[in-house]
């Protein structure tokens, strides 16, 4: 027999409820005594403590373990692939805490009173799971300063059991803070290598290896123009030096503090490079330190500002004067030519003349019609006739009209008779009736005068317009306007009666007509004088321009000195409120003339400019991998100051001090293997270097592409150019027996001799033409101002640079008694000639054999090293050897501004590239107080694969890769110089050069 258990409880069921009723209502009660903890609530608030200090120790673990091996490419596997790619470092930082929290919680376990309990985390044992695992933890820098790192890990299980069986469930998501650093180290790593490859456009190495190149080359540029022999202005291993110490300044901008051990290294390769330098060409040890001073190698040495300050060459900030100069001179050639200044007087002296007449009846009119001769007459026909007289003088009233005046004015009175018949008709019977009158008019005839007659001269009056003698010439002035305008307008029509009566009949010619009074005899001479004064005044103005801007076509002079010359034009034209004298106006004209000529021909080395702007940036593109808006930006870039020394983070646990540890510490051009640095992977090239120079001999296209817009296929250079070589080679010829050198000198000296004696005729023919005399003297007067240089190079270079046209002009001068004005306009004529003739393809020799002939030039100088270091060990070889040889004197740069404008400087430019790579790069950071035993996260960065068991089954799988840091940073520098032939720029005939490990740093 059952039991009936309807309605009834079963006792376990009941045991639970009164257990979990106790529980739930403990809290509530206010019992007359202290309560007791229960063992659940005393096992689950232990374990909620033991489990805060898993995660902590779990997260301090992951952290130094993430930052000894972070990941900074995600592998391409089952994990690997589980890493966001825009964050590895962090996804696998949060694994690596999940795991290390859930190892850690397997240790944590509480019981009381037969009551336990434990913390769990799900196992990780497929992709899926990897992913919650990720999703489960979040990590961000937190504490002080953000230096520490705050970590939650979300739905961690707190388990209650009795037994086999489990009471409760509890789930918590602590936060920690640890004090490891490691986010911070990343970042801060993150930020270096950033600011390694940020451009121009951003602070880090670009810019900082800008500041620290351009006082190398403009020390070394200037050394150079000055006659140091220097081959190479900027060379690989300026570059590599200024890149070191430019990124040991990044790691002092970036953590506060550089690798000590990179700092000892700059400090042997800046001495290194200091003894090389002045074995290279320097004119001793003196400058030699000078420039490493002006660089900022030494890690003492003060910010880039005071170092220039130091300096006593032009620096790139400094400004250079440019002015209209030879601009005046070909302006002037145009306004003072003696057809177009005659054109120019003649127009001053020149009136509008034309007539105006009115008329006044005084009574009288023409007749009616004639009387019938009866009533029955028919009108048929009829006829009036008239017959004009003066019958005598009558005052004149004859008005100017606006922007004329009266020059003459007279008065008749002209009778008119009219007879007027009529034909009257009545059957077959005809009959003629006449009726007559008289009419009176009184005619006024004017001769109006205007004084613009088409002169530039601004229109104002003349108060002695038309009184003889006065002015400074004390010529006629317009004293002969009135009578030759009478005779134009009125004698040729007949005299005045005949106006009279034609105005009357309104035939009269009111067109306006010019008339040209005379000039006084000096009157050209005395213009051209005071025209001349003003080219003076002119050619001295000038403009000031940062010398680096406008080698880097930043700046546009001729835009300045267009704004100059407007702005002063008023001054310089000296137009007064009235003029004097009608030869005033003709000086004004002629100004005027003048100064118009000379703004169209500075707004023509405007477009040239720009023109030449733009040619020079594709030649840049095509020839290096920069651009001049990034050029540009170098110029900005060169002024970069050191940011402020960072004072040391304060994080949980007191400051944070940071460690850099490089290897290598120095990054060189040279191949390092494993036995020098363990990190690395046989044979690598830490740093490699690209340096460009662009406007370098052997002479190609690029610098007559960018001056001269010529065409490539043009083929020929400059004869300033051709004759520097020349005098190169003459140098080199007169020390060394070398038979290609003399072959290609005496070839080139040949045809330099060629061009000279084409533009001598051409001197010779503008002598002629411009004096009077016949063909043989002015070849005469040529040839004897030529004697003054006794080479055919220096002959080329007086030609090229304007003395000559200044030397021929002074024989001319006295051989054949020339006047201080036809002297000047001889010289004149001369000087524009000569620059075009310096244009045409016949005055220009070719590159090729310019070329060939630098070639040997270099080519004995190296013989003549070699055998010196054979001999005498290498102690100033190179720099004796180019000296003697005449390296240095080879021409080299861009020319800017000619040929339609005066050289006012030639520049040149380097473009460098580097990249690096470090085989192994550290830093810690010390986090505590200096007694506390391992207080310090290292972070290691060095290409190595980073592993990690993740689902505990003893083999470890591939997260990523420690990637090196690497970097790749380009700047430009552009150095000025004066406008000589010599210029700026590398003449060792290689205008690229590349270290050993080019492209690959690292390889």
């Amino acid at each position: 027999m059952r039991a009936d258990t309807r309605g009834r409880v079963p006792f376990a069921l009941l045991g639970v409820l009164l257990l979990v009723s106790s529980l739930s209502l403990a809290p509530t009660l206010v019992p007359t005594t202290a309560p007791t903890e229960t063992a659940v609530e005393r096992v689950l608030d232990r374990t909620t403590a033991e489990t805060q200090t898993a995660i902590r120790d779990g997260a301090a673990t992951a952290a130094h373990r993430a930052a000894t091996d972070p990941v900074i490419t995600p592998a391409n596997t089952t994990v690997g692939r589980s890493l966001n790619e825009s964050a590895p470092f962090r996804d696998a930082l949060r694994l690596r805490v999940y795991l290390q929290v859930r190892k850690r919680l397997t240790e944590v376990s509480e019981t009381s009173e037969g009551v336990t309990a434990t913390a769990s985390l799900p196992a990780v044992t497929d992709a899926n799971d990897v992913d919650r695992a990720i999703d489960r933890v979040r990590v961000e820098r937190g504490g002080p300063n953000r230096t520490a790192m705050r970590a939650t890990v979300e739905n961690v299980t707190l388990t209650v059991r009795r037994g086999n069986r489990t009471v409760t469930t509890r789930t918590l998501s602590p936060t920690v803070v640890v004090t490891a650093p490691a986010l911070l180290l990343h970042d801060r790593v993150t930020a270096y290598e950033q600011r390694l490859n940020n451009g121009l456009g951003k602070p880090g190495l670009s810019q900082r290896l800008t500041a620290r190149l351009y006082p190398i080359a403009w020390a070394r540029g200037y050394a150079q123009f000055g006659g140091a022999p220097i081959e190479n202005v900027v060379a690989n291993r300026h570059v590599a030096l200024a890149a070191n110490g430019a990124a040991l300044g990044v790691q002092r901008s970036t953590f506060g503090r550089s690798d000590p051990d990179g700092r000892r290294a700059l400090t042997e390769a800046t001495a290194v490079t200091g003894v090389e330098d002045v074995v290279r060409g320097s004119d001793g040890g003196a400058f030699a330190g000078r420039v490493l001073d002006q660089a900022d190698y030494r890690p003492a040495a003060a910010d880039i500002s005071t170092v220039e300050q130091r300096s006593d060459y032009p620096r790139p900030g400094d400004a250079i004067r440019i002015g209209v100069n030879e601009t005046a001179t070909r302006a002037f050639r145009e306004v003072a030519a003696p057809t177009q200044l005659n054109r120019t007087l003649r127009a001053a002296y020149s009136v509008e003349v034309r007539l105006t007449t009115t008329s006044e009846r005084l009574r009288g009119g023409p007749p009616g019609q004639p009387q019938s001769p009866g009533p029955d007459w028919t009108l048929v026909d009829g006829d009036t006739t008239r017959q004009t007289t003066v019958a005598g003088g009558a005052s004149a009233d004859a008005p100017a009209r606006d922007g004329w005046h009266t020059l003459d004015t007279y008065g008749r009175i002209v009778v008119r008779e009219y007879t007027r018949t009529a034909l009257w008709k009545n059957d077959n019977e005809t009959r003629t009736t006449v009726a007559t009158s008289t009419e009176r008019w009184r005619v006024s005839v004017a001769v109006l005068g205007r004084h613009e007659g088409g002169s530039s001269a601004p229109t104002r009056g003349i108060r002695t317009a038309h009184e003889r003698g006065a002015g400074p010439l004390s010529g006629p002035n317009l004293a002969d306007i009135e009578p030759r305008a009478e005779r134009h307008l009125i004698r040729k029509a007949g005299g005045r009666n005949a106006v009279a009566q034609r105005a009357l009949r309104g035939e009269v010619d009111t067109e306006p007509v010019t008339v040209r009074g005379a000039r006084p005899a000096g009157l050209r001479r005395w213009v051209y004088r005071d025209v001349a004064a003003l080219r003076e005044r002119l050619q001295s103005i000038s403009v000031a321009v940062e010398r680096e801007s406008v080698g880097a076509f930043e700046r546009n002079p001729a835009r300045k000195l267009r704004t100059r010359v407007a702005d002063r034009r008023q001054e310089l034209a000296a137009v007064p409120a009235t003029y004097g004298s009608t030869a005033e106006k003709a000086r004004v004209a002629a100004r005027i003339a003048y100064l118009d000529a000379v703004e169209r021909r500075l707004d023509e080395r405007v477009r040239r400019r720009t023109g030449a702007r733009d040619r020079f940036a594709d030649v840049l593109q095509g020839r290096t991998e920069g651009s001049l808006t990034d050029l540009r930006r170098g110029l900005t870039a060169r002024e970069a100051r050191k940011p402020p020394s960072r004072p040391a983070p304060t994080g949980p646990a007191g400051p944070v001090r940071f460690h850099v540890d490089a290897s290598p510490q120095y990054l060189t051009r040279a191949a390092l293997g494993e036995a020098n640095y363990p990190a690395m992977n046989g044979s690598e090239h830490p740093l490699a270097v690209r340096n460009v120079n662009v406007f370098t001999v052997p002479y190609g296209d690029a610098a007559a592409t960018v001056t001269d817009g010529l065409s490539p296929s043009d083929g020929h250079v400059r004869l300033a150019t051709a004759a520097a070589t020349l005098s190169s080679a003459n140098r080199t010829a007169s020390v060394a027996a070398n038979g290609t050198v003399t072959n290609r000198r005496d070839r080139l000296r040949r045809a330099v001799a060629k061009s000279n004696d084409e533009v001598a005729r051409a001197m010779a023919a503008t002598v002629s033409e411009t004096t009077g005399v016949d063909t043989k003297r002015s070849r005469a007067i040529v040839a004897a101002s030529m004697r003054d240089w006794n080479s055919t190079a220096s002959r080329a270079l007086a030609l090229s640079n304007g003395s000559a046209s200044t030397r021929v002009a002074a024989v001319a001068a006295t051989r054949l008694d020339l006047s201080k004005v036809e002297r000047d306009w001889l010289e004149v004529r001369l000087r524009a000639m000569v620059a075009d003739r310096l244009e045409e393809p016949g005055a220009r020799p070719r590159a090729s054999l310019v070329n060939r002939t630098a070639a040997a030039v270099r080519s004995v100088a190296h013989e003549e090293a070699t055998r010196a270091l054979g001999d005498a060990g290498r102690k100033r070889v190179e720099q004796l050897v180019a000296r003697r040889t005449g390296t240095s004197r080879l021409p080299a740069g861009i020319p800017l501004a000619p040929p339609l404008s005066p050289w006012y400087a030639t520049a040149n430019v380097w473009w460098v590239t580097v990249e690096g790579e470090y085989a192994r790069f550290e830093v810690s950071a010390r986090h505590g107080s200096p007694t506390v035993a391992d207080a310090s996260t290292s972070y290691v960065r060095d290409g190595e694969p980073v592993h990690l068991d993740v689902d505990s089954d003893g083999a470890a799988e591939r997260l990523g890769t420690s990637d090196r840091v690497t970097f790749r940073a380009e700047t430009g520098v552009v150095v000025v110089v004066p406008p000589r032939p010599r210029g700026v720029g590398d003449k060792d005939g290689e205008a690229v050069e590349t270290s050993a490990g080019w492209p690959d740093a690292g390889t």
